[in-house]
């Protein structure tokens, strides 16, 4: 394991080569160059960096699919928890390798993402179990979710399996997409009436009031209260043993005369 890094690092296996675009997973890596490399690494589980084992990578390895025969484009590249994502130059095909379903077999090296073909990808974000591509004049989303945020609306599916579209937007323009572990944002392009139609995000928490200091005197009220009854109780006790004195007092005053009476016999 790495140690943490305070402060960014230069990563010196990728320092002879021009990054155009990076990716991180839960725990991998991505890094395309403008030569059209795809460099992988950290956590080799299901297959995520296409290196064919499942075998974790300590610093950035190329990944041998994409050599000069197909190339990667220099700017969509997405990781999720298991899986990874790329486009190659020619034809924008989608390959992918790792696990992005939660059934079925892992790809242990990049394969052609069939569901996408034929679509220009403009831009693509992974969450942890979800995905989110823009294309042409389209937005679509899949995957495992359960906070609406595949955008299919309150009365449509809460997970795919497949990639479909965001009704919502479909005829807009999306410049990029953002993938959170529970939620999406797409930025779109402004001013068409499709837009301009869509609800508002108002927050759903209300500002925090100042609450009001809580009254001491109720609180101070009782302990007066208790301290008087208890100044009455000590009053009480001082009393009775003030009525005890005199009451003996009188015993002795009563004995005395007796006492004398006898001596004069």
């Amino acid at each position: 394991m790495y140690a943490p890094q305070p402060q960014p690092r230069q990563i010196q296996a990728l320092s002879q080569f021009t990054v155009t675009k990076v990716a991180c997973g839960q725990n991998h890596t991505l890094a395309l160059t403008q030569e059209g490399q795809a460099f992988s690494w950290g956590n080799g589980g299901y297959g995520r960096l296409g290196h064919v084992k499942q075998q974790d990578e300590f610093k950035p390895r190329n990944i041998e699919t994409f050599n000069q025969r197909v190339p990667v484009a220099p700017d969509v590249a997405a990781c999720s928890t298991t899986a990874t994502f790329c486009v190659v130059q020619v034809g924008g095909q989608v390959y992918a390798c790792g696990k992005w379903k939660s059934s079925g077999d892992n790809t242990m090296y990049p394969k052609a993402f069939m569901d996408l073909q034929g679509w220009n990808i403009r831009h693509m974000a992974a969450g942890a179990t979800h995905y989110a591509v823009a294309a042409d004049q389209s937005t679509i989303t899949w995957g495992q979710a359960g906070n609406g945020e595949l955008g299919y609306g309150p009365s449509g599916k809460k997970s795919s399996a497949n990639p479909d579209k965001v009704y919502a937007l479909e005829g807009v323009h999306t410049h990029q997409v953002a993938c959170g572990i529970g939620h999406t944002l797409f930025l779109v392009k402004p001013g068409s009436k499709q837009v301009e139609d869509l609800e508002v995000y108002e927050p759903a928490v209300a500002e925090e009031e100042a609450l009001p200091e809580p009254e001491a005197a109720p609180a101070a009220k009782g302990k007066g209260k208790a301290a008087a009854g208890k100044g009455k109780a000590k009053a009480a006790t001082g009393k009775a043993a003030a009525g005890k004195r005199k009451a003996e007092d009188g015993e002795e005053g009563a004995a005395a005369p007796k006492g004398r009476g006898r001596a004069k016999k």
